[in-house]
């Protein structure tokens, strides 16, 4: 019963890490192309908050891959 509870406490951290990163990305964009950012025209505002989605997705899969890692649940695709 406890690795049932130490799994899902470990699934509910990175859920909320999951749900912090992007809402971080989203709102730390928006206001640096907002407020920051006066200068810039479409595209460089579309970069900005590009490069910011792919830093997040890259945090937040880093996160997500270590856990399947951990666990064994890439073994049949990418292990012995």
């Amino acid at each position: 019963m406890e690795k049932v509870e130490k799994w899902s406490e470990s699934v509910l951290w990175r859920i909320i890490g999951t749900i912090i990163a992007f809402a971080g990305f989203l709102v730390g964009s928006l206001i640096y192309v907002g407020f920051y950012a006066k200068n810039f025209n479409a595209f460089q505002d579309f970069v900005v908050v590009a490069v910011a989605l792919i830093v997040a997705l890259s945090a937040i899969a880093i996160m997500w891959v270590t856990f399947a890692g951990r666990r064994g649940l890439m073994r049949g695709k990418w292990g012995p």
